[in-house]
């Protein structure tokens, strides 16, 4: 009974989650693409959240006994955190450096909840009751943003902005909130014990192979987040055509959850998927684009469940906050990469061209290192998973290097900032309210 509880409370948070970040995310970039913001200041405004999501899961990843002893508290303390940092975005967009720094400590604070979340999962069940909690809380994640999106749609189509972005993030907050307060009530462990065993080398490689393989989905997923909406305003879109794609994408995800079961299945998915991306640009006409967005999120999920599905085999012998840390720094290493190239691409169509191929990469690379689905004898794919992992291990350390580097030249005037953001979060609330 203890179990099927912990299932249903861990699915039920998810429900809650979906339709907050289907709102919050979902409208982040057309609400910057139609405030005016062309496509290489969407990108400047990505760029620190990137580095501050990677840091936080380095930070995670090297030492998770800081979390150990006080699991369930800082989960909570993050999870509220999270939420009301997303909504002071649309009382910034006058301000692109502060919305800037705001977007990074409402990410930073999410990648620590996403990490602390997944930790949960394994921590709570084992073997394929973590694909099977997975598969059901992606389901309902997908059906709330459907929902999300519905109430997205609507309040957009009805609404003129700034008044529809505000009313929808506060109505995102309150639904967010709701799901932090089911946590409280779900049985998380209080505390948790990670393993203090060095991890043999194979494990390392079949982790760090996958990590790249998500970073690169991940970069071309992002890359394909931060120019759609551009395009389809080249095109001649209403806003309401850009939210409604994910309508359709919330459609794909729901039944891309049941959908995908297997190494090779998740394989076909990222291949379609990159096909789909590649092939965005060349359609003219802006509803046709809410169909693809239907078979992207379907074969999207595949990436997803490939993730879990590796980090749940492994997690035993990484530990889960690391295992969690891992899946959740893919998404930051691929977001900071697609800020990056979208800054030098102007262009919409080059940017959704580029990022088709780096899926298709990534697919490439998972045909020939996965070796549950390789093309190549399994003993060949490690011995090529295992050069991929040397060399990408390089590329990784000195992005997290650099990425400290940066961080070390905002922290001298961070307390400042944070301080200076508050007050004019407050100020901006406080002109709305009273309708100046």
């Amino acid at each position: 009974m203890g179990n099927a509880l912990s299932k249903i409370s861990m699915i039920a948070e998810a429900f809650f989650a979906g339709f907050y970040v289907s709102i919050t995310r979902g409208l982040f970039i057309p609400m910057l693409a139609y405030s005016g913001y062309p496509v290489r200041d969407i990108s400047l405004v990505l760029v620190p959240t990137a580095v501050g999501g990677i840091l936080v899961s380095s930070i995670v990843y090297r030492d998770p006994r800081l979390f150990e002893s006080r699991f369930k508290r800082v989960i909570i303390s993050s999870h509220v955190l999270e939420r009301l940092m997303w909504f002071s975005l649309p009382f910034l967009l006058l301000s692109p450096p502060i919305l800037s720094l705001a977007y990074m400590l409402a990410n930073v604070s999410a990648a620590l909840t996403s990490i602390l979340i997944g930790a949960a999962v394994y921590s709570m069940f084992s073997g394929d009751e973590v694909i099977e909690v997975s598969i059901h809380r992606s389901a309902a994640s997908s059906l709330s943003s459907l929902l999300g999106s519905l109430v997205m749609t609507y309040v957009s189509a009805a609404y003129t902005a700034p008044s529809s972005y505000y009313l929808l993030y506060f109505t995102a907050l309150l639904v967010g909130l709701s799901g932090s307060m089911l946590l409280m009530m779900t049985p998380i462990p209080r505390s948790i014990s990670e393993p203090r065993s060095s991890v043999v080398e194979e494990v390392k490689i079949r982790s760090g192979t996958a990590l790249l393989i998500l970073s690169l989905m991940f970069a071309g997923s992002n890359m394909l987040g931060i120019a759609w909406s551009p395009l389809l305003k080249e095109l001649g879109a209403p806003v309401y055509i850009t939210v409604a794609l994910t309508i359709t994408g919330n459609v794909g995800g729901i039944l891309g959850s049941y959908v995908w079961r297997g190494y090779k299945a998740y394989i076909t998915a990222m291949l379609l998927n990159s096909l789909l991306t590649a092939a965005i640009p060349f359609i003219a006409v802006p509803t046709y684009h809410i169909a693809v967005s239907f078979l992207t999120s379907l074969t999207f999920l595949g990436v997803n469940l490939l993730g879990m599905h590796v980090f749940s085999e492994v997690n035993d012998r990484i530990g889960r906050i690391r295992a969690s840390a891992y899946l959740v720094s893919s998404n930051y290493i691929g977001l900071l990469a697609a800020s990056l190239i979208s800054t030098f691409l102007q262009s919409p169509s080059q940017n959704l061209i580029l990022a088709g191929s780096i899926k298709m990469l990534s697919t490439l690379i998972a045909l020939i290192t996965i070796q549950e689905a390789a093309i190549v004898p399994a003993k060949r794919a490690y011995e090529i998973s295992k050069i991929i992992y040397s060399t990408s291990l390089l590329g990784y350390s000195f992005t997290l290097q650099a990425s400290r580097e940066l961080l070390k030249t905002f922290i001298s005037a961070l307390a400042l900032t944070a301080l200076l953001l508050v007050l004019y979060i407050l100020y901006r609330v406080a002109l709305t309210l009273i309708g100046v």
